[in-house]
Order: C-alpha cells, then sequence, then structure tokens
C-alpha cells in the first residue's frame, strides 16, 4: 500500500525541521511526502529542503507544490490531496511532529481490519512538554459519526489518521476554500458517514499546540465566519442524508455549540445568523439554543445544562 503524506507548510519555520525529521525517518518505506507552500512569509521552505536534504534516500519521494498566492488551509488541504497518487493518505501539519513507527503501524491495523480509516493515539506539547495523552475511543462506528457531531467530546482533527483516498474520490468529498477554521469539521463526517474505522491503541502523533500563528491560537471575526460555515456545510449535509434521523439530535446538539461558541467568543448574533442558518427542531436542543442567545441567562447555568444534556444522550445513545 502506498501511503501519501500531506503536508501544509505556512509560518512554521522554527517548528518544520522536526517535523520533517520524523517524516524522513519513517520506518514504512512505500511513502511519498507532498508539501504545499501556501506562500509562507518565513524560511519554512528553506528549513524544509535542509532537513530533506539530510535524507538523499528520501529525497525522489518528495514534492514541494507552491500556491502563486495565499489561499488558507482549506484549499491547501486540497491542494495535497488532488496530488498524491497513494492508496491512503495522512494529513501531518507541519508544526506537529510524530513516532517514526506511525505510518508502519496504521498500515498494518488498516490491512488487517479492512478498515478505511484508522486512528492513532496522539498527545499534546505546550513548550516541549507532554501536557496530557489521547488514545482513539474504541466505539462503535455509527457511535463515533454521533461524538464528532456532538463536538467538543473526542477531537475533529483531520491529521494523524489514515484513509484511503477513494473516501474522498468515491463520495466527492472535498475541503472548501475559505473554511480555513473548522476545516477538518467540514470533512470528517462525511468520511465518516462513509466509513469502517479501527484503531491503533498507541500514541503516534504530536500535536504542538505553542505556535502563534496556528488557526486554533487565533479566535477572529475571519476565523469565527469560517467555523460558522464549516457548520452549515455538515447542517446541510446531515440533514438531506438518508439516515439523518439516526443522527438528528446528535447534530442539533453540534448546532446549540455553534451559539455557545459565539456567545464565549462574543460574536455578534446577526454575523452568526448571516452565515450559520441551521435551526433545532428538538424541544431540548431548541431550549438550549434560545438560552445560549439569551444575554441575560447565566452563562455557567447554560454550560452546566448543556454539558448534562450532552453527556446523558452519548450515554444512551448506542455507542
Amino acid at each position: 500500500m502506498k501511503v501519501s503524506v500531506l503536508v501544509p507548510v505556512y509560518g512554521v519555520e522554527g517548528y518544520i525541521a522536526k517535523c520533517v525529521m520524523t517524516l524522513m525517518e519513517q520506518t514504512y518505506e512505500d511513502v511519498e511526502y507532498i508539501f504545499v507552500n501556501d506562500c509562507t512569509p518565513d524560511a519554512s521552505i528553506e528549513r524544509l529542503r535542509e532537513v530533506v536534504a539530510r535524507y538523499p534516500e528520501r529525497k525522489s519521494q518528495v514534492r514541494i507544490i507552491d500556491h502563486e498566492q495565499n489561499l488558507g488551509s482549506g484549499a491547501v488541504r486540497q491542494t495535497a490531496l488532488d496530488a498524491a497518487t497513494g492508496d491512503a493518505v495522512i494529513f501531518v501539519d507541519s508544526d506537529d511532529y510524530v513516532d517514526p513507527l506511525m505510518i508502519e503501524r496504521l498500515v498494518e491495523e488498516m490491512h488487517h481490519s479492512g478498515a478505511t480509516i484508522v486512528d492513532g493515539g496522539f498527545a499534546t506539547v505546550t513548550n516541549g512538554d507532554i501536557a496530557n495523552m489521547q488514545m482513539p475511543l474504541q466505539v462503535s462506528d455509527k457511535g463515533y459519526l454521533k461524538i464528532i457531531l456532538c463536538q467538543n467530546v473526542d477531537s475533529n482533527r483531520i491529521w494523524g489518521r489514515l484513509i484511503k483516498k477513494s473516501l474522498f474520490t468515491d463520495n466527492d468529498i472535498r475541503f472548501v476554500q475559505g473554511i480555513d477554521y473548522g476545516e477538518d469539521f467540514s470533512v470528517l463526517p462525511r468520511l465518516l458517514i462513509n466509513a469502517q474505522r479501527s484503531v491503533v491503541d498507541q500514541c503516534l502523533y504530536f500535536y504542538l499546540n505553542d505556535n502563534p500563528q496556528s488557526y486554533t491560537n487565533n479566535i477572529t471575526t475571519r476565523n469565527a465566519i469560517s467555523f460558522f460555515k464549516a457548520q452549515e456545510l455538515i447542517g446541510t449535509f446531515m440533514a438531506s442524508h438518508e439516515h439523518w434521523k439516526e443522527y438528528s439530535f446528535a447534530m442539533q446538539i453540534g448546532w446549540v455549540n455553534v451559539w455557545r461558541f459565539a456567545r464565549r467568543f462574543k460574536v455578534p448574533k446577526k454575523l452568526v445568523e448571516e452565515y450559520f442558518t441551521q435551526r433545532s427542531t428538538h424541544v431540548v436542543t431548541h431550549c438550549l439554543e434560545r438560552m445560549f442567545r439569551c444575554d441575560k441567562m447565566p452563562n455557567k447555568a447554560i454550560n452546566f445544562i448543556y454539558l448534562v444534556t450532552r453527556r446523558f444522550y452519548l450515554t444512551f445513545a448506542g455507542r
């Protein structure tokens, strides 16, 4: 099985060397590395080339694609995906790093299980220290999709998962240019509803959360709009899906989370409504949504009710 490793590059001059080193030192051989330069303003590409030069046996497996203008992380992921020639793909962010056994372990599990998505564990790294380690949830495929739709229970990351490329191409699943915050969520549920998932109970990916250039560290108006667009895209997709009824309550808990997000980051209601049109129809989620939209309601009280509701649902949702 050929694996395409897809890596966006922007503003990671201080991080990319370690990332590339761990990719070049993978024990798995049948790999291609696709780096997409989204007009990075620093020396990230120079650092990338310097590291690749130290691994001449890997040089022929490396491709660097340059965008002519900055298009954002959603477009970068799609550029890399379009260029991939592997049977399976794995996204790696260029300010993170990975275990040398990552690809080998994930491929072994994909062969053994017949799964089309394989998850490994990951650790969060802050200032060089591992802050916490998260092993992949071992639940049914339907249960896992419900968890992702509810949001903030398990990471909706696209990185660190080995994914059959045919899942994207056969189901016409693409990243959307302009959705750069929430771009992973805009794709993952569409993959999961068509996938068979398996896991490797081993920490294989190391996620750095201290890069100030990261989208997750910059909640701007632009990023908020991107988040709402991602939620709208998945809401529209799920509401029109043949299995909508089975996932509707989980999806509507996710819609409530949009208003929770807006309240947390003080996003004007008019801006939310401009980009997010989904409305809860279940009495419970409808009430929760109205609570988050009401400025007079105490935030701690609403959050408590919301979290209890979500936990109760997931406990009895047939996970």
